[in-house]
């Protein structure tokens, strides 16, 4: 069979566009200018424009098209008209799957996967289930799942419900856990920013690959502050004097042991703000800054290799995720590691807790390794209320008043 003309696929490219991706039908047929619609097909040739009227009077006497001539001059085409009853055949012809179809093959998918029992929170997957199958009923999507992609939807759900089936150990890399899902070691890494939106489409939250307990694969630590890496065979690399920079983990691994003229060290979870707002503020690069969540094999390399007199802070958010980090670096040192400002306070309006975070909770007050800060975290139970609780709300002005000297940071007790 030979393909379709080029004109005829760009009366098909305009229908689609204008028509295809509609789900409610309409009652006017679709018609377009046939000299514009020759043009928009690019036939400049006389031969070739003779040859598409001669087409078009086929599929005219075939059924599937109206022309509509020239008063006079019959020879001449003016419009050409897609009946209602002949689109079938056009998107037939093209290989398309029409609107309504599409709509119905997703409601089906969403049917499916509301009818499976989610092992941790079977609550919140049939709410989710639910407010997809309202929204593409009404023909709408909810970001990242959209019905005109039936397949990747499917895929989608999938991966979401085996992802947040399980409880991960804090600090899974991200590959890791891709390949524990039958996936290839890069897929959830591909699939990011489409995974954490459908988390919070879940959760009815902001929720990251973070809060699952992932990290992911990056083999570095990113620092600010003196410091100088000592090897085996008796060679160092200094790093005073710059201000910024990325250690690989393979060198934290070669290096015997680390020195810093620093006083404490201080570690940050946001790195993209409230990292970069302390480190303009070390002025006496009197702390050594590190930007960490959950600790990766670089980091433990790091406090590992750090003198263990040093001072460890660190300065989290204080949501039930931001906890469990603090937790996990308390588990990864054998110094003590406090909680920088790591305040509850009350937000603008409630933020109530999840499911996610009631898990997370019930984790950490039976930790003894967190009772110094057991105070604020049964705040955030007590009170239903995570409140505001990202670092970067957190004023610079009172919380860093002498560009980390010792009074601005407190002791661990």
């Amino acid at each position: 069979m030979n393909p379709p003309s080029v004109w005829l696929t760009e009366l098909h490219r305009q229908w689609h566009t204008a028509r295809g991706k509609r789900i409610a039908e309409t009652c006017r047929a679709f018609t377009r200018d046939w000299s514009r619609l020759i043009e928009d097909a690019g036939l400049t040739r006389a031969e070739d424009q003779a040859t598409a009227a001669r087409e078009a009077e086929g599929l005219e006497k075939a059924g599937y098209l109206v022309l509509k001539r020239h008063r006079y001059r019959r020879y001449l085409i003016e419009k050409v008209t897609l009946p209602l009853a002949s689109e079938v055949w056009l998107r037939e012809l093209f290989d398309g799957i029409s609107a309504a179809d599409l709509q119905q093959r997703s409601l089906e998918i969403v049917t499916k996967f509301s009818l499976r029992d989610h092992r941790l929170f079977p609550v919140e997957w049939a709410s989710l289930c639910a407010g997809l199958q309202s929204a593409f009923a009404a023909g709408r999507s909810l970001r990242p799942f959209h019905w005109r992609h039936p397949e990747r939807l499917e895929s989608l759900l999938g991966v979401l419900m085996a992802l947040t089936s399980r409880e991960w150990a804090p600090g899974t890399l991200v590959r890791n856990a891709s390949v524990e899902l039958g996936l290839d070691s890069k897929a959830l890494e591909r699939h990011q920013r489409g995974m954490e939106a459908g988390l919070a489409r879940l959760f009815g939250t902001t929720t990251t690959f973070k809060s699952l307990g992932l990290v992911g694969g990056e083999g570095h630590v990113e620092l600010h502050g003196p410091l100088c890496l000592h090897f085996p065979d008796g060679t160092c690399h200094d790093f005073d004097g710059l201000s910024q920079v990325l250690i690989s983990a393979a060198d934290l691994a070669r290096c015997s042991h680390i020195s810093t003229t620093a006083e404490r060290l201080l570690s940050i979870e946001n790195r993209k703000t409230t990292f970069r707002q302390y480190m303009a503020a070390n002025h006496k690069r009197q702390c050594l800054i590190t930007t960490t969540s959950f600790p990766t094999p670089a980091f433990r390399e790091l406090l590992e290799k750090l003198p263990h007199e040093l001072p460890h802070h660190h300065f989290g958010d204080t949501d039930p995720a931001g906890w469990q980090i603090l937790l996990k670096l308390r588990e990864a040192t054998p110094r003590k590691v406090g909680a920088f400002q790591m305040k509850w306070r009350a937000a603008k309006s409630r933020v109530p807790l999840t499911q996610h975070d009631r898990m997370l909770l019930d984790q950490l007050i039976h930790s003894s390794l967190l009772g110094d800060v057991m105070p604020e975290i049964l705040m955030i139970l007590e009170r239903e209320d995570r409140g505001d609780f990202e670092q970067e709300t957190w004023m610079m002005a009172d919380s860093f008043p002498e560009a980390l000297g010792a009074s601005g940071l407190p002791e661990h007790g």
